[in-house]
């Protein structure tokens, strides 16, 4: 019963004009960064007065993994904007007469967003590898652990905005509130640490606490040498964000009236 409701949605989404629009838009962004790149055309990007400059194509790529500052907000807003669609249209409980099962019915929901998620992102990056003149020389430099990484970290933001979706019945203010998550995490970022700088003894929690948010780890893989250590810490702390999400997301739904 479980794979009828997975099948269902994954050709809801196969129909999608917003999904295709996505991957297009994500391919064109990074084509035309790196295609400008490659002829010494120098760009920034402003994200709330944070201002990003591409000088080489290490920039590009780093751009895929820093969700906040392009990609996730094409993902919130395709992830929202498809799960309101069930409360909008008053789908669920076709789903729950297929079914019988809540359980079913929201893992079926978080597999394809974090299907949706890290999809929009390896096409991000593989089409920058590929149109960069130096996919050879970028594996071979730590841009494959990138998006090992980078695949684990999408994955989790999907589990997150599938449970933001979820919760919030109301399709507009889902977009909202997702939009919110992904831009206003750096600005939560520096709360925190200006926190840890008033309060001394609770520095080394916060920070143990910030490098293992999604937006903690984005920073982490973009800016440090990617070793092994590092990739186990960002997949457990990938792992265990997604199993958060989903059992939150579980609980609450089993409650609601369809």
């Amino acid at each position: 019963m479980i794979a009828k409701i997975v099948n269902c949605d994954f050709y809801r989404i196969k129909k999608s004009k917003l999904f295709y629009g996505a991957i297009i838009l994500s391919g064109f962004i990074a084509l035309s960064l790196m295609l400008l790149e490659r002829q010494d055309i120098r760009l920034g990007i402003s994200i709330f007065g944070n201002l990003t400059t591409f000088i080489s194509s290490e920039d590009v790529i780093n751009l895929g993994v820093t969700y906040h500052k392009g990609l996730g907000i094409i993902i919130a807003i395709v992830i929202s904007a498809f799960i309101g669609q069930e409360y909008q249209w008053n789908t669920w409980q076709h789903k729950w007469l297929i079914s019988k099962t809540r359980v079913g019915m929201y893992l079926s929901k978080a597999l394809l967003s974090a299907a949706l998620s890290t999809v929009i992102f390896l096409l991000f990056e593989l089409t920058a590898l590929l149109f960069s003149g130096q996919f050879a020389y970028l594996l071979e430099n730590g841009y494959a652990q990138k998006l090992i990484c980078g695949a684990f970290i999408y994955a989790a933001l999907g589990y997150v905005l599938c449970m933001i979706s979820v919760l919030i019945k109301n399709s507009t203010a889902s977009i909202v509130v997702s939009l919110g998550y992904v831009l206003c995490g750096e600005m939560i970022m520096s709360v925190m640490q200006n926190i840890a700088e008033v309060f001394p003894a609770a520095k080394q929690i916060i920070n143990a606490w910030s490098n293992h948010t999604i937006y903690g780890m984005s920073v982490i893989v973009c800016s440090s040498p990617i070793s092994t250590n590092i990739i186990i810490s960002i997949l457990v702390a990938s792992i265990c964000i997604s199993f958060l999400a989903i059992l939150i997301g579980v609980w609450r739904f089993r409650k609601y009236e369809l």
